[in-house]
């Protein structure tokens, strides 16, 4: 049934691209999300000679192995980009959006440094946390041929998180709130050009 729907949803592009100018269109996946079991999938469009958008989205509804790492997660990740040479090749720079869900986030963090002044640290995690947030970044993309294109990219930015917190499996505060500075965008993507 997957692999059916897929197959629906290149075929859609594969006939969208043919209408317009070649190489408006992409669809992409981030390995980096790929390597944890997720499901992403991003569609680009190429709007102008230096500039495009971007939405893509990220779905991860297993839980791990251990109670340690919750890679559990749903995520949308709009962004605009502007090319320096020409869309789909070479330096860009991006502004990018980002919201989400995630049944726990946190937990995993090395805080040993702060035990004895925080002692609650040690396990603190939010439970049923939403997130919101927005970044710049910049990437590089690689042709590897006519229609498959590598890149990489990376962000940083803001993301505000609220949900019920958690130290040591015990509820500390409803309605915690988070805020975060710091890397919000890594990927590698595969993209192939309609």
């Amino acid at each position: 049934m997957k692999a059916r729907i897929i197959t629906l949803i290149i075929a859609a592009f594969v006939g969208i691209g043919s209408l317009g100018a070649q190489n408006r269109w992409a669809l992409k996946t981030n390995v980096l999300h790929d390597a944890t079991g997720s499901v992403n999938l991003a569609v680009e469009w190429g709007f102008a000679r230096h500039w495009s958008a971007e939405v893509g989205g990220s779905l991860n509804k297993w839980k791990s192995f251990t109670n340690e790492l919750s890679l559990r997660h749903a995520i949308v990740q709009p962004e605009i980009r502007y090319w320096f040479c020409e869309r789909f090749s070479g330096w860009f720079i991006q502004g990018h959006l980002l919201g989400g869900y995630t049944p726990k986030l946190g937990g995993f963090w090395d805080f040993s440094q702060y035990y004895e002044k925080f002692p609650n640290l040690k396990t603190f995690y939010l439970q049923k946390a939403w997130f919101a947030g927005g970044g710049v970044g910049f990437g590089y993309d690689f042709i590897l041929s006519r229609h498959w294109n590598l890149e990489l990219e990376l962000g940083v930015g803001y993301m505000y998180a609220t949900g019920d917190e958690y130290s040591e499996g015990a509820l500390v505060l409803k309605g915690s709130q988070f805020d975060y500075i710091g890397p919000t965008r890594l990927a590698v993507t595969f993209s192939y050009l309609f």
